[in-house]
């Protein structure tokens, strides 16, 4: 109970300040972010189907749902609400690393080998250098404002949806296209996280093009078919000022109607702007030390010295797995949260607690929320609308994820690289593999498969892009 009121007040508009360092549940009774609006439509049945539900019964549901839903959940890990409230999985990871670890010390010993770090200095930990080209700064302004012209020309019917879709199709291939074309290839970290926050910034303005457009046609057909009856969403959302705040929001679908919080926690920004700067410098620091250790390994396997590989890869698997935590809770915890506290955004859901899932179904499904909600909401059910099979659908979406994680790899670094999409689609057999595993195993084992795909698997794709880098470089 203490930990489930610490997730509540954690995720409510006004925090306690002492528990900020918490990662945040979801909230009781809070409204969908997958929904257009407060009123609910036809399409929720089949969206409300495909969206994973809290792991956290809510107050207001009847005692006979609450029984079935828990009775449902009992079997996984992360199902019921005792689990999902804690940090059992954490635990699991804290012991894996503690393995991992005694391991590579006791490898070292038997190669002769010391602890062959470069750790940074203070002085490189702070970043430096983040020029960009001119017109990657003013595009995302300039392509949202002809993005509203063509919706408002829509709406007032003075262009047809078949003369504004061309103009949608170019501004998607051109917010994709630009930083292709228009990034350097850098040799400095401060470059690549230049580049990287680039190529994010790009992908969710593109994500969130999409939705601002399926939405509002969405709306548009309704209106027609409504006679112009029923209450007026639209037009009347098609404003500057609801494009704008759509574009700095924390969210990647569009809702016409955003329900806000009474006021900003000036306490609560100062933590989170403390919190994002010790977070960004032990993040950099491990991703200086990183390339040291990757060096170490790929001499080390053209020594063919087989144990100094295994303890170079162990080390690297620890770095990579910290490195996907501190980037978890930067983003997620901290920035983002900052961002909602700031615009007074209610809707604060932005992960399950993924640190818990047995298969990697659940830590797909849970770990990134604003993404699962856009790919279900604006690929997944409308393939399905169409006449498309779930399981069409579903390789839809992990076809799309896999393009936009390849292109989140290879974009800021300039290369052309495979193995992040190669890899996201081989998500498929691993999830039924870490399923059997759960199933047969357990959830604790289900559990550690999971870390053991992050920890490892990570890995080998830092080594992979580290030697098409190198190779691009010379």
């Amino acid at each position: 109970m203490l930990l489930r009121k610490m997730g509540q007040n954690l995720c409510s508009p006004k925090p306690d300040l002492k528990k900020t360092f918490q990662f945040p549940e979801e909230l009781h009774n809070e409204p969908s972010l997958d929904k257009d609006s407060m009123k609910p439509k036809e399409d929720d049945v089949l969206e409300k189907s495909l969206v994973p539900s809290s792991p956290l019964c809510s107050s207001s549901r009847s005692a006979t749902t609450a029984r079935s839903t828990n009775c449902n959940a009992s079997s996984s890990l992360t199902k019921t609400s005792a689990v999902a409230t804690s940090y059992t999985g954490l635990i699991n990871l804290f012991l894996m690393m503690c393995a991992v670890m005694l391991m590579k010390l006791f490898l070292g010993l038997c190669a002769g080998v010391g602890v062959a770090i470069d750790w940074p200095t203070l002085a490189s930990v702070i970043p430096t250098n983040f020029s960009q080209p001119l017109p990657l700064l003013i595009f995302p302004p300039v392509v949202m404002l002809l993005t509203f012209r063509v919706e408002l020309l829509l709406s007032q019917n003075k262009v047809s949806w078949d003369n504004a879709l061309p103009c949608h199709l170019a501004s998607f291939a051109m917010v994709l296209a630009l930083p292709v074309l228009g990034l350097r290839r850098q040799d400095h970290l401060d470059g690549l996280l230049s580049n990287l926050l680039f190529c994010t910034s790009y992908i969710a303005l593109a994500m969130k093009l999409v939705s601002y457009v399926q939405v509002n046609k969405k709306y548009r057909e309704e209106l027609i078919n409504s006679n112009n009856n029923g209450d007026q969403v639209y037009p009347d959302n098609l404003t500057l000022r609801s494009i704008a705040y759509f574009w700095v929001s924390p969210t990647l679908t569009y809702q016409p109607n955003v329900s806000y919080t009474s006021s900003i926690d000036l306490k609560v920004v100062l933590y989170r702007v403390l919190e994002l700067c010790m977070m960004h410098v032990m993040l950099r620091s491990v991703l200086l030390a990183t390339p040291s250790v990757v060096a170490g390994l790929l001499k080390a396997v053209e020594d063919e010295e087989l144990l100094v590989v295994i303890e170079r890869f162990l080390t690297l698997s620890l770095f990579s797995i910290a490195v996907w935590m501190l980037g978890f809770y930067l983003v997620f915890v901290s920035f983002l949260q900052l961002t909602a506290e700031l615009l007074q955004f209610n809707g604060r859901k932005f992960f399950h607690a993924w640190w818990n899932a047995s298969t990697m179904e659940e830590f797909w499904r849970w770990w990134n929320l604003p993404v699962h909600r856009w790919a279900v909401k604006h690929i997944y059910v409308p393939f399905v609308k169409s006449g498309w099979s779930k399981m069409n659908a579903m390789l839809a979406v992990f076809l799309t994820s896999a393009l936009l994680h390849e292109y989140l790899i290879s974009c800021p670094f300039q290369i052309v690289g495979h193995f992040g999409f190669v890899t996201f689609l081989g998500q498929l057999p691993l999830c039924k593999i870490s399923e059997v595993t759960t199933s047969k195993c357990g959830g604790r084992v289900g559990n550690l498969f999971m870390w053991g795909v992050l920890m490892f698997w990570n890995s080998v794709g830092i080594v992979v892009y580290y030697t098409d880098v190198v190779r691009a470089a010379s």
